[in-house]
């Protein structure tokens, strides 16, 4: 009597087996046979299987799936993935697979059609038999899981690492609840993308954009003072709405939050706190002697505050009304900072951003007893020394009177925090509209692993596949990536030759009938050991042979007919934007490049610049109108 196979044991999500040390194609074989159960096989060649794994957080028993696919039979053989993140000169893999955590409300159900085509996972991931791969899409608690979007990822690598992978890009289009850009939004708090921190790396930007380019803009937003932003932004209402909490959370803080990146930091750390710590006073109130000196003044001549705007307008100045009111809210700044401050103390203090002295002395005349950032700037006299002072008060702005108390603050709800990293969110990318696009049009980034051998005394070598010069004139000239073989480690040449054959029949669709015939950078007959043939483990070796069906049509993952992209932003391959072809040349333009709406369709004939079509001027980035690209995906 046959025996039921036993249930695979249940793993902690951080604590996947890790006792794979061969190459990707095979661990995760022995990852679906030995700690998997098989559950149907499809009518189009697609094998199921099946495991479970415990959140250690929560305790949660999460289903996992991976589906495995077989090029040969897929109606879609070609992976658009590869194309995109600069991969479309791989040669077809054999096999890939999908690693999917469904949505919380599927777990307990069967698996529906399409499973792998579904937009409501949890997690889904692709990997290709050669090891390279692409995370598709990861969703937070706030589709409705216990799962948060770090414990996805913190899963997705452990496995990746655990198996061998040796590359896995993804489309940053993740956005928080608030449906903010992530890409942009951990720019401006921490530098880089949320991704980065498992380590992913700036692959390529969009629309030509480079590395250098990237980091420029990064640095110019993050490291923006916010007092030079509300300068920039004026009198609009965004500005005023930023000044507004700016004000707040200065003095919920007690520091100064003087750039977007410490802004920005403190409004997500302070929305991602649990508890906040009790809070019965303005942080940055004055000393008990100050606030005694100033309170004795002011009970014996109590002044109603005006609005510096209306004082700005009543003055007889060769200066505008912009102007002033820059140069005082610069001072009202510095006495935020630095709480009461002398009359030269002020002039120091606004030199730092205003050149013109007879303009800062001009408003230091008249900001006395005047409301500038929703407080009200006093002038008093030291009871001492009579040296006059400057600092500020909070008002009541119905009656434009003074507290003589410090007002006690409460912390803001999550709802009220999320709606100020909105704001602060949109005046960056107002004030700062060329810097964020560029942020924004870069969203393909990869990690890479690089090959463990360090681990056991066994061989590792990364085999590349020399073709004849009378077969490279049926393939592109870019470089082909090798392939992992593990071997003993006193294997023979012949091994080593037997071992590529085998690895690259099993991985690619055109070499199922390769056969291997000499290795180039290793020495020696076939039956010598590997060790003395002049190769060090880890290197990389070439593999001569032939059987190769170059007339196959699953040749390229990018397909055989990728075109020829050269549009004049510098884009050279496809980056998964919108393109059009000229009907001349064939080549391939964005269609943001030569003027085209994304909402419109493309025209039936189109000619580039070179082929006699009209010149495009570049996108006007001054006008702010710029579409912000929102997608999947959870903070």
């Amino acid at each position: 009597m046959r025996t039921a196979r036993p249930r695979p044991p249940v793993h902690g999500m951080r604590s996947f087996p890790t006792e794979f040390s061969g190459a990707f194609r095979d661990n995760i074989r022995k990852l679906l046979e030995e700690h998997c159960e098989k559950c149907d096989v499809a009518a189009n060649g697609r094998s199921t299987w099946r495991t479970t794994v415990r959140d250690e957080c929560t305790g949660a028993l999460v289903p996992v799936y991976a589906v495995e696919e077989c090029v040969n039979l897929s109606s879609s053989p070609f992976c658009d993935y590869c194309r995109c993140a600069g991969w479309g000169h791989h040669l077809v893999s054999r096999r890939r697979y999908h690693i999917i955590i469904p949505s919380f409300e599927e777990w307990d159900k069967p698996l529906p059609e399409n499973f792998i085509c579904r937009q409501t996972h949890l997690l889904h991931g692709l990997l290709h038999c050669n090891g390279f791969g692409h995370l598709l899409s990861i969703r937070g608690c706030s589709s409705g899981s216990c799962l948060r979007g770090h414990d996805l990822m913190d899963f997705w690598d452990h496995l990746c690492r655990s198996l061998c992978t040796r590359s896995v890009s993804v489309e940053d289009l993740s956005v928080n609840s608030l449906s903010l850009p992530l890409r942009l939004l951990y720019s401006l708090s921490h530098g880089q993308p949320w991704f980065a921190r498992w380590g992913y790396n700036f692959s390529h930007g969009c629309y030509g954009i480079t590395k250098s380019t990237y980091h420029d803009a990064v640095d110019s937003v993050s490291s923006l003072r916010v007092d030079s932003l509300l300068a920039d932004l004026g009198d609009s209402l965004l500005a005023k709405d930023l000044r507004q909490i700016v004000t707040v959370y200065r003095k919920l803080s007690g520091e100064a939050l003087g750039t977007i990146r410490e802004f920005a930091s403190y409004l997500l750390g302070l929305r991602n706190k649990k508890n906040y710590p009790p809070l019965a006073f303005v942080p940055h109130s004055p000393s008990p002697s100050s606030r005694q000196r100033r309170q004795s003044v002011i009970s014996s001549r109590r002044k109603r505050c005006r609005d510096f705007d209306e004082v700005a307008e009543s003055l007889q100045s060769r200066w505008p009304v912009r102007r002033l009111r820059y140069a005082a809210e610069i001072i009202a700044d510095a006495l935020r900072e630095h709480g009461t401050l002398t009359r030269q103390e002020v002039r120091d203090a606004a030199r730092q951003a205003i050149g013109d002295t007879g303009l800062i002395d001009f408003v230091v005349k008249s900001i006395g007893d005047t409301i500038v950032g929703g407080q009200a700037v006093r002038r008093t006299p030291h009871p001492r020394t009579r040296v006059l002072e400057f600092s500020l008060d909070d008002v009541d702005m119905s009656t434009h009177e003074h507290f003589d108390l410090v007002k006690p603050l409460t912390w803001p709800s999550k709802e009220e925090v999320g709606r100020d990293i909105d704001t602060l969110y949109q005046s960056a990318v107002n004030g700062r509209c060329q810097e964020a696009r560029i942020i924004l049009d870069c969203k393909h980034w990869a990690k890479h692993w690089e090959l463990r051998d360090d681990t056991d005394d066994k061989l590792r070598f990364v085999v590349e596949w020399r073709p004849m010069p009378w077969e490279m004139a049926n393939l592109r000239g870019t470089p082909l990536p090798g392939e992992v073989v593990v071997l003993e480690p006193h294997a023979s040449m012949g091994d080593l030759l037997v071992t590529a054959e085998r690895a690259m029949r099993d991985t690619y669709c055109i070499m199922e009938r390769f056969r291997a015939q000499a290795v180039e950078g290793v020495y020696g007959d076939l039956w010598e050991p590997v060790m003395s043939g002049g190769a060090q483990s880890g290197a990389t070796i070439g593999i001569l042979g032939d059987g190769v069906d170059l007339e196959s049509t699953l040749r390229y993952e990018g397909g055989d007919d990728m075109g020829t992209v050269d549009c004049w932003c510098g884009a050279r391959e496809d980056d998964g934007e919108r393109m059009v072809a000229c009907d001349v040349c064939a080549t391939w333009h964005h269609t943001r490049c030569v003027g085209m709406d994304d909402d419109k369709q493309t025209p039936s004939m189109f000619l580039c610049p070179r082929c006699g079509g009209s010149s495009f001027d570049s996108f006007d980035f001054d006008d702010g109108k710029w579409p912000l690209t929102l997608g999947w995906g959870e903070e």
